[in-house]
């Protein structure tokens, strides 16, 4: 499992060897081991990456490599532990293992470690010189307190500990307080002495030369580099003397003192060339935290995949870091007067629906949506501007911005980027209404004096309307930033631009949808089975209503031809087998639907498969009342209830009123329609409960969104 500090693209390295065991040690000081300056190189002692490796984040750094190459000198005497030897590490709430910091963050904690423990404490210290990035830059640590908290959002502090003594094997660090009493007696004992490398094998015990007793544990030296703890608990006890009889030497586990391998500096993430936003849709309310975990399973699907398939980025000195952006908590919009007025009876699928389907409405309501677009464009340019502040060669090294939005987070951003405002659009329709009316007017003087007033006053209040939009704004109405790309995921911004009268032009271009001067790219990703997501392309070319969208390749395809270079096809429909395509279509369903239902009658196992968690949150809060096994029998029939009713809608539908001979033969400047391909269980109705939020950890989606935020992979 990925851990929140330490991903593959915060400073793994490219190349680095597999562990062996800590046993093989001759000295736990003399003979480290760690990554070397050569192996970011390249180096020949360095095996090659695998895909196993890759998703091995904080723990194969935890570990050993096989070839051994010295930065320092090896030491030959017990001497104080350098910045090099030791390792700082994080634990998460619920967290069972402590994770280790990689180099890089490491060796600055320990500096700003040292260096506070050697001020006065007479002396004052500056305010937050306590606090250093890590993680990227993602995540910041105060030294003083022993946390560390992200900076862009909002989660619960992790601990962070400094590890001197580990135990064997796992490499977890001796608890701190032991660490601090074991690491005084051995420098007060042993400061100076020679480290032994192979201590003197004799029969019997081994003579102990040194021992300090806790409460419940005791720590052995029976050399300067052989150090055994024991339990003191009873059972401990028995145990040993147990073994004892059976000629077992030690049943305590060694310490090694420093960590397996020294951090170096060079241990690092590449500089961030491309800061992506990820927006949300509807349902946080529900959760505000969702976008981080949604965001976070991005990235961590992201960091795979550059791992894998992108190992030259690193050398490029290139990283793409994805950033939440949550807009919804702090809106305080009707002050919960819909919940005021919401029945009693079914208070729980109401209560849903008003955290979720409800923004919505709010965002199309003329008295909420600017307080929406407003909250969103200020998170956007506060995280921007904090992380200019944090990454000061960001803007030299002309850094680039993209978005990756989902659901109504789409429109909301659009809107923003195209200063796309309904006030407008209510002021040209009434001034074209006063036109008409002066047109009909027949050269009444009366009545087009009457009109000339009402259109002055609609100017006036046009005027005066925009100033206090413009007032409410406090700053800038504009993005302080380009935006490169606009990924959109499960959108529904088709349906809401031709509600709003935007017809295809046929140029070829989507320039009357977003001009290039706004956003160079725009790319409408979905899940065939999403019902909320809509098709952009014919808003651009009417005729390409009848071209099938783009299918993204899967991250694991051996060969992916270019999307440019990809044939457009076009629908069976308008080929004359739309009869085919349906009973296919259908079949599909009704056949996955089916398979449900039978082997949810005869297998116990796979009425746990196909529970209500697996079909999605939001249908099984609608059946928590049930009881398992007619919960999973109501949810087949209205399943296929709804299959049923779909098939009489496309029975009685008309046909499309599209003549091949009549299709325009223009073609996209380039594609905007990408859909995810159906499979398993993703095809049919079942997926449609659960399509709409399946992007997050999706790695044909991270793939296809790698790939385009480094385009110069593509060759």
């Amino acid at each position: 499992m990925m851990g929140e500090f330490g991903t593959p693209g915060d400073g793994m390295f490219r190349t680095f060897s597999r562990p062996e065991s800590p046993v093989s040690r001759s000295s736990p000081l003399g003979d480290r081991i760690y990554p070397s300056v050569d192996s970011l190189g390249g180096s020949d002692s360095f095996e090659e990456i695998d895909s196993d490796t890759a998703s091995i984040t904080g723990e194969s750094r935890s570990t050993p490599p096989v070839t051994r190459k010295q930065l320092f000198p090896r030491k030959e005497f017990v001497s104080y532990l350098q910045p090099e030897e030791i390792r700082w590490f994080f634990k998460n709430e619920g967290d069972k293992k402590w994770t280790p910091f990689i180099g890089y963050d490491s060796l600055r904690i320990e500096c700003r470690y040292r260096v506070k423990d050697s001020v006065s404490p007479s002396e004052p210290e500056k305010e937050d010189i306590d606090v250093i990035l890590v993680k990227g830059g993602l995540y910041e640590v105060d030294v003083a307190n022993r946390k560390c908290k992200p900076v862009y959002w909002t989660e619960d502090e992790a601990v962070i500990m400094r590890g001197t003594w580990f135990y064997e094997g796992t490499w977890q660090p001796v608890e701190d307080g032991y660490a601090t009493q074991i690491e005084t007696e051995h420098l007060g004992r042993f400061l100076g002495c020679r480290l032994d490398e192979q201590p003197l094998q004799t029969k019997g015990p081994k003579p102990v030369l040194h021992r300090i007793k806790f409460s419940d544990i005791y720590v052995d030296w029976n050399s300067t580099s052989e150090i055994y703890l024991f339990s003191d608990s009873t059972s401990s006890r028995i145990m040993r003397a147990v073994s004892s009889k059976l000629g077992v030497q030690k049943t305590g586990t060694r310490l090694y003192r420093g960590y397996s391998y020294e951090a170096v500096m060079d241990d690092k993430p590449a500089e961030i060339s491309h800061l992506v936003f990820v927006i949300h849709g509807i349902r946080q309310k529900m959760d505000s935290s969702s976008i981080v975990k949604s965001c976070k399973d991005l990235r961590e699907c992201a960091n795979y995949l550059k791992a894998k398939h992108f190992p030259d980025l690193h050398d490029s000195n290139q990283r793409a870091e994805f950033l939440p952006v949550e807009w919804r908590s702090s809106l305080s919009l009707d002050g919960d007067i819909v919940e005021t007025i919401t029945p009693h009876k079914l208070k729980g699928v109401r209560t849903i629906l008003n955290s979720s389907a409800m923004d919505i409405l709010y965002y199309t309501s003329p008295l909420y949506r600017s307080e929406i677009t407003t909250g969103l464009l200020m998170e956007l340019n506060r995280l921007y501007q904090m992380f200019c502040t944090r990454n000061p060669y960001f803007l030299p090294n002309e850094g680039k911005v993209s978005i990756v939005a989902h659901s109504l987070g789409c429109v909301i951003t659009y809107d923003i980027l195209t200063g796309w405002n309904p006030l407008q659009l209510y002021d040209q329709f009434v001034l074209s209404l006063i036109d008409e009316e002066r047109e009909q007017a027949g050269g009444s003087s009366e009545l087009i004096k009457e009109l000339d007033k009402a259109k002055k006053r609609v100017n006036e209040l046009e005027s005066l309307l925009m100033a206090i939009h413009t007032k409410q704004h406090h700053s800038s109405s504009r993005l302080d930033f380009k935006v490169e790309n606009m990924f959109c995921l499960g959108s529904p911004l088709a349906v809401f631009l031709a509600l709003r009268g935007i017809r295809p032009q046929g140029k070829g271009t989507a320039d009357h949808i977003i001009p290039k001067a706004t956003c160079k790219r725009l790319f409408n990703i979905y899940h065939p089975a999403d019902p909320v997501a809509y098709r952009l392309e014919p808003l651009v070319l009417k005729h390409y209503c009848t071209v099938m969208p783009l299918t993204i390749h899967h991250h694991d395809a051996s060969q992916k031809l270019s999307y440019t270079k990809v044939t457009a096809k076009a629908y069976a429909a308008f080929t004359g087998s739309k009869e085919l395509v349906c009973e296919k279509s259908d079949q599909s369903d009704k056949e996955s639907v089916d398979s449900s239902e039978q082997q949810a009658n005869g297998s116990q196992t796979h009425r746990k498969k196909i529970s209500l968690k697996s079909v999605g949150g939001l249908f099984s809060s609608f059946t928590r009342s049930m009881d398992g096994e007619d919960k999973l029998s109501a949810e087949l029939k209205m399943l296929k209830k709804m299959e049923r009713r779909a098939k009489d809608v496309e029975k009685f539908s008309p046909s499309p009123k599209s003549d091949l001979n009549d299709i325009d033969h223009t073609d996209l400047e380039y594609r905007l329609d990408y859909q995810l391909k159906e499979t398993g269980i993703h095809s049919g109705y079942i997926a449609m409960l659960t399509s709409h939020t399946a992007y997050w950890n999706n790695k044909d989606v991270a793939y296809f969104i790698l790939t385009h935020l480094h385009p110069e992979t593509l060759n």
